[in-house]
Formats: structure tokens, sequence, C-alpha cells
């Protein structure tokens, strides 16, 4: 956005919480990859601030902001998330700290990244989980978009013919999961390279909750289009060796985090 006469109410509405005067705002920029909200780089008084606005259809996309904004005073507070300014769940209007640029595809490709994201989800996945956030039961995630899409009468021939099959690997990993805190949505566009170190953090924790933690290798598999020898790099790292057991709890997963992207983008179609 340019000219800061149009600067969004959310913007202003934030300003307000941070006791800033709208005078304070320098620059308010769109930020473009955000796929379920509207979010603005704001710089005021020195400092660069992201505010965020919730604008999607949250119960069918199974999103919990309450669940959220417990998980991101955990995360900010481990270093592994931004840091919290303001969180309004129930005006939908979030305020973190800018952290600096997200990786893009290629970054997310490299061996040495790869290995450092794996070191980076190991310490989120050993974070004792704060109290009263979401339980990420994948049986229950696939069952709730498909109940939408039913709902709606969507015609989805291809998924449909794969809906037994998700069920049963959905159950298969929520039998054995290992539950922890997982962030659910690990794309390159949610991995901040903090500058003047060698630190990640991750960002937009809206799909965050207890579960299971190789959906989010998963997930860095199936967005970054990883072949066996990067997703075994990334196990490898993670685990520090690759067990056959694990690797196929890997596989499963990333069969079902394609499914499962591909239910949300139905019924996030749907939705909007």
């Amino acid at each position: 956005m340019g000219a800061i006469n149009h600067i969004a109410p959310a913007v202003l509405a934030a300003a307000q919480v941070l006791g800033l005067e709208a005078a304070a705002i320098t620059s308010v920029t769109d930020i473009k990859h955000g796929l379920t909200n509207r979010s603005w780089l704001v710089r005021a008084d020195g400092e660069a601030l992201v505010v965020r606005l919730s604008d999607a259809a949250e119960d069918a996309l199974q999103i919990d902001r309450a669940s959220e904004a417990r998980i991101l005073s955990a995360v900010a507070a481990a270093g592994i998330g931004p840091g919290v300014l303001h969180c309004d769940p129930d005006r939908h209007i979030l305020v973190t700290r800018y952290l600096g640029p997200t990786w893009s595809f290629e970054a997310a490709g490299d061996e040495r990244n790869i290995e450092r994201l794996a070191v980076l989800l190991r310490r989120l996945h050993r974070l004792t989980p704060p109290a009263s956030v979401r339980r990420v039961d994948l049986t229950a995630t696939v069952e709730g978009y498909w109940r939408t899409l039913d709902e709606h009468a969507a015609d989805a021939p291809a998924l449909h013919s794969l809906r037994s099959r998700a069920r049963q690997v959905a159950g298969c990993l929520d039998r054995d999961a290992i539950a922890c805190l997982c962030h659910n949505d690990v794309h390159h566009l949610n991995i901040v390279e903090v500058p003047g170190g060698d630190t990640l953090r991750l960002i937009d924790w809206e799909y965050a909750g207890i579960g299971e933690p190789m959906f989010d290798l998963a997930a860095a598999c199936v967005y970054h289009r990883h072949d066996r020898a990067r997703r075994q790099r990334l196990l490898a790292a993670y685990l520090d060796g690759v067990e056959p057991a694990a690797w196929h709890r890997l596989e499963l997963a990333c069969w079902l985090f394609e499914y499962v992207r591909e239910l949300w983008t139905a019924v996030r179609e749907l939705a909007s």
C-alpha cells in the first residue's frame, strides 16, 4: 500500500492498541503471500511490525484463534516464533514483530537448510505444549473437511476415490502418534531467516496444535517437492539417523499431507 492516508482500519486499530498515533506510521506494505488472511508490514517509530487481519471462514478451515494465541505466546518465549505485541482473537487482529525475509522455494531445497529446518522442528517438538491448545486429530481433520464438502454437495471425484485410503492412513498415524506441539504448515513462506545470524523462526501458526510430528516434516517435503534423497536428509537430521519404521511413517505422512492439502483447497474455494 502506498499512501499513508489509505491505511486499512485494522492497521489503525493496531496502532491505537500499541499507543501509536496514525502520524507515527511511516509506511504500510501489503504482504501478498497470505492465503487466508490480510497482512501488512507496518513501520512506525523505528520498529517494523506485522499486522494481520483474519477474514477467512475459520470454522470451515478448522482454525482456532484462541488456541493459536496460546501457542504464539509459547513459541515466542522459546525463540521459535515471532514476538507478539498484541493478539485479539475476538477482533481478529494479531500484531507481531517483523523478523525478516522468508525463505524462497529454492532456499528450502538447499541441503544445509534442510538440516537447519530439521533442527528447528526438533526444538519445536520438544517444547512443553501450553495448556488448552487444540489437538490435531488427523482422522477428525479429514472427516471435518469432508463434512463441509458434503454439506455443499461439492464435486470432488478424485478426492472421493481416495477417501477410504485417507481414513486408513490417518487412523494409522493417529494410533501411534507421539503427541507434541506441531506447526502443521511448514511452507517456505512461513520460514524466516532472521538477519544478522544463523537463526530460523516459523511464522503463521494458525494450524498449529498438539499432533503428529511427522506431519511437520511431511509438510516441508510436499510443499518443496523433496525427492527421496532430500526427504532422507531431513529425516536423518531430525532423528540423527534414518530408521525403516520412521521412514515408512514419513512416507505415510507425506501422502496424507498432500491429500489434506487438496481437501483444504477445495474447502477454501467454497468458503471464498
